[in-house]
């Protein structure tokens, strides 16, 4: 091929096979291979006398006409075969340069205008020249179709070409380049352009492919290739260098370029480098779309070139996605019109946000009309009957058919709609009518925040019991006495929590400061006992005022103001919760020298000198004081207090038994629980030496009951202490409901322990005598009988009883029946019901309160007073006649005494 990369559109051209020469205005074409055969004219059959130039390739023969019109012969071994015609418009052809595969040409016209012709795509573009007049030489890129450059002494200029673009197919100028005027060019290949020169023969790289013919060292110089491989539409070099360069911004260009120019697999495989997601996704739903008008639309809408994509999507075989884009993009209007022009199956979906569209612009009343239309056709669909429902109840408000608009709204039920149609109702001044949708959506402060605006109180009143907005009661406080309603506002202000005001209005216009002192103290208010204290100071009600400075915590001002009115009491009783270590020590110290030790004792413990306190207790003089200060010490749990306490009780001289009282509680408010049980004991003791039986029984029961609630265990000898009393005092009750055979056993029991019932052995042992003949004991009773005759006894025994005693002695019966047996509630050993010591086991068995023996497993109770175990039939049979418990005197109900399993008492 001598001269087909030459670029001169001389009047011959040759290739391997066939040469072809220009001669006045008419084409010869020789085989070469039989120069004997004559020359054929092309074409054949003439037609063709204004040829003006002409080019061959290998397998392709063009010329150009004065005309203006570009033919293209196929050829072969038979010769030329006539292929495409194209007419350029703007006048004649002089020059061209085809490339060497004939796929695409440039030509020059006679305005010496230069066009890209590509033969597929029917296109001529102009190529856009860097400066006017006349171009020497073009030539392709012999190993890149897409490039070529147009040479004139001294310059050249590199272009590209791009046949598919998303806008149209185009021609762009990269770079034009000074040349060495003796310098040729003759060909071009990856942008090495090889040229005749004075010299001989050189090659000169374009400024288009500096860095494509480099080897790159460092990121910059990678930058820079990665942006001339995108100019020359090198996109999977770009691609290599952009993942050498890990930059965002390459990946976006690449991405961009690829898109542009419609390359799907490079654009997505950029995006993904990028990580821009929701692009990815996009650009993965076009992989499979073939038509390149639809896939240039989704593109450009991609790129949001919104019109082009119509465009580009109504000339494709489905023109329905300019409809959906619009849709998507909610242009309803374009939308709309668009699927009226297409008849599409979208038009109805679209009408329905065509007329919300009419809505928002204020188009009321079309809008309407389509809503009709949506109801007229809505009987099988609720929900596009509930759409064209709410869409009318708008526009007739808007319209100004205020009770339909209501009143559809109303049927709907639907939340939003009741807002919007209150919406558009109070823009229209609409308060009240407005204010019934909101109560209706819920919106229950919003409501009666606009009927106090148009001062319908009686509703706003009837729904303030529906919220607990402190704000929205204080609206409604604010217009009442606007209006003058102060009872009513200040009511009001009491529910907002505004007690400042309503303390205001109660001291103030409503003249009731009684009630006004009720909400300060009820609230604690500071701002509103600021303005209780400064009327009361000018009432001359010191008290109060006194009371209100404290709520303040302005105790300097009260304690002066007191100490001016002579209320200093007051002013502690006020002071005491929230007074500082520093104000108590003060007052202490006022009322020790006014020689009050109550209110002394109290502010010195407050303020923390409770060893001072103490002091002041123990030598106030009065009994009280000692209970005051055990209690002290029992808060206080200090060892220095406790010794200090226990060495006055020690020296005290007032008596023993006062003592062992002291020192009960003392013990018992500092949990020492070992040492309250001995005084328990020192004092019951000391009450049955008296013959104080029912204070002894009550002092261990107070005990036992404290140790109880404290989870605590009852020591043996307090229990059995308790037991025996408890054994004593039961006896007349039993006596009472003539259980006698009851008697005498616990009769037995008291008398088997006579010495803790000294100041009455001749009574009891009298007692069991009686008690044990009349129950047939009789060998008992002879026995206590012998005792008594005793000297020490025998003077003691009233003559009621003593002949009666005498006899039992001189005519013995020494036989009785055993006592009954019943099973020891731990390990079911039958002993005498009355013994509470078990000889298998060696537990301690809890008595029943109601009869004195021991309990049994399966009927057992407690009372629910005091809590201590009974067995279940004898303690319902005494509540049943005696009404109260026997050893707390609590009253029972019969109904209250429940069955309990032995193992919970």
């Amino acid at each position: 091929m001598a001269d087909e990369e030459r670029g001169e559109a001389s009047k011959k051209k040759r290739n391997e096979n066939f040469q072809v020469v220009l001669v006045h205005g008419s084409l010869e074409l020789q085989k070469l291979a039989y120069p004997e055969y004559p020359a054929k004219k092309i074409p054949e059959k003439g037609g063709y006398t204004d040829i003006t130039c002409v080019d061959l390739t290998p397998e392709i023969l063009v010329f150009g006409t004065e005309r203006g019109t570009l033919v293209y012969y196929f050829l072969d071994e038979t010769g030329a075969c006539l292929a495409y015609e194209y007419c350029h418009c703007d006048g004649g052809i002089t020059r061209l340069w085809a490339h060497s595969d004939g796929t695409r040409l440039l030509f020059e016209d006679d305005r010496s205008s230069i066009y890209l012709h590509n033969p597929f795509n029917d296109q001529a573009v102009l190529v856009p020249v860097y400066e006017p007049g006349k171009i020497d030489l073009a030539l392709w890129d012999a190993s890149d179709a897409l490039v070529f450059v147009l040479w004139k002494v001294g310059q050249v200029f590199v272009y590209i070409y791009a046949p598919i673009d998303i806008h149209c197919p185009r021609v762009t100028l990269l770079q034009a380049a000074v040349l060495p005027s003796d310098l040729r060019p003759v060909a071009l290949r990856k942008g090495s352009l090889s040229c005749h020169g004075e010299d001989g023969q050189e090659s000169v790289i374009l400024p288009t492919h500096t860095w494509c013919k480099k080897i790159v060292h460092n990121p910059k110089q990678v930058r820079q290739r990665f942006e001339e491989h995108l100019a020359l539409l090198h996109l999977e070099e770009a691609f290599a260098d952009a993942v050498i360069l890990k930059n965002a911004e390459a990946w976006e260009m690449l991405t961009s370029k690829a898109l542009e120019h419609m390359n799907m697999e490079v654009a997505i495989k950029a995006c993904q480098q990028s990580g821009n997601i929701q692009l990815l996704t996009s650009l993965r739903q076009l992989d499979n779309v073939e038509e390149l008008l639809l896939l240039r639309g989704h593109i450009l809408s991609i790129l949001q070139e919104f019109d082009a994509a119509q465009d580009s999507f109504l000339k494709s075989t489905r023109p329905e996605a300019a409809v959906e884009m619009r849709r998507d993009l909610e242009h309803w209007d374009q939308a709309m019109t668009l699927a009226k022009e297409l008849k599409s199956p979208l038009e109805f979906e679209i009408s329905k946000h065509y007329a919300q569209m009419l809505e928002k612009l204020g188009d009321h009343r079309q809008a309407l009309s389509y809503y009709e239309d949506f109801l007229n056709s809505s009987k099988e669909d609720p929900e596009l009957r509930a759409f064209a429902q709410s869409g009318i109840a708008r526009t007739c408000i808007r319209l100004g058919d205020i009770w339909k608009g209501k009143h559809l709204a109303s049927e709907c039920h639907d939340s939003l709609l009741y807002r919007e149609c209150a919406r558009i109702l109070e823009g229209l001044n609409l308060q009240e009518d407005a204010a019934e949708l909101y109560v209706q959506d819920g919106q229950i402060e919003k409501a009666i925040l606009m009927y106090i605006e148009i001062k319908n109180f009686s509703k706003a009143q009837s729904l303030l019991k529906r919220v607990d907005s402190p704000k929205t009661y204080v609206a409604f406080a604010r217009a009442l006495e606007a209006e003058r309603k102060l009872a009513d506002a200040a009511a009001a202000y009491v529910a907002a929590e505004d007690y400042e005001n309503a303390v205001k209005l109660y001291l103030g216009p409503l003249k009731n400061p009684t009630e006004a002192f009720s909400i300060v103290r009820k609230t604690k208010s500071m701002e509103a006992a600021s303005l209780a204290s400064r009327y009361c100071k000018n009432k001359g009600d010191y008290v109060n005022a006194i009371e209100f400075l404290v709520l303040q915590k302005r105790t300097k001002e009260a304690s002066e103001l007191a100490q001016q009115q002579g209320k200093m009491d007051v002013y502690t009783e006020r002071v005491a919760e929230v007074a500082s270590k520093e104000e108590c020590l003060k007052l202490g110290k006022y009322y020790e020298a006014m020689g009050n030790f109550e209110k002394a004792t109290a502010m010195f413990e407050r303020c923390g000198d409770s060893k001072h306190a103490l002091k002041l207790y123990l030598s106030w003089g009065i009994p009280e004081a000692i209970g005051q200060a055990i209690n002290m010490v029992g808060r206080q749990k200090d060892d220095g207090l406790t010794n200090q306490l226990l060495e006055f009780l020690a020296g005290d001289t007032e008596g023993s038994y006062n003592t062992q009282q002291h020192l009960f509680r003392l013990h018992m408010v500092l949990g020492n629980h070992e040492a309250a049980t001995k005084a328990a004991l020192l004092i019951a003791k000391n009450e049955q030496e008296m013959g104080n039986y029912k204070n002894a029984h009550q002092q261990l029961l107070d005990f036992c009951k404290v140790m109880k609630s404290e989870n605590k265990y009852i020591p043996y000898d307090l229990s059995k202490q308790l037991m025996l009393l408890h054994s004593y005092t039961l006896v007349k009750t039993l006596i009472r409901l003539g259980d006698h055979r009851s008697c005498a056993r616990l009769l037995i029991r008291v008398a088997r322990h006579i010495s803790n019932f000294p100041a009455h052995v001749v009574p009891i042992l009298i007692s069991t005598v009686i008690e044990c003949h009349r129950s047939g004991l009789k060998k008992t009773a002879f026995e206590y009988a012998t005792m008594l005759m005793r000297p020490e006894y025998r003077t003691q025994i009233t003559s009621a009883y003593k002949r009666r005693i005498e006899s039992i002695v001189r005519k013995p019966e020494k036989t009785e029946e055993d006592e009954s047996l019943t099973p020891c509630p731990f390990c079911s050993l039958d002993i005498p019901e009355t013994q509470l010591e078990c000889p298998s086991c060696r537990n301690y068995l809890p008595f029943c309160i109601a009869s004195g023996r021991h309990l049994i497993s399966g009927n057992s109770t407690r009372c629910p007073a005091c809590k201590f175990p009974a067995l279940l039939t004898e303690f319902t049979r005494l509540i049943a006649a005696e009404k109260t418990c026997p050893m707390c005197h609590e009253e029972v109900a019969v109904d209250d005494i429940v069955e309990q399993p032995f193992s919970l008492l």
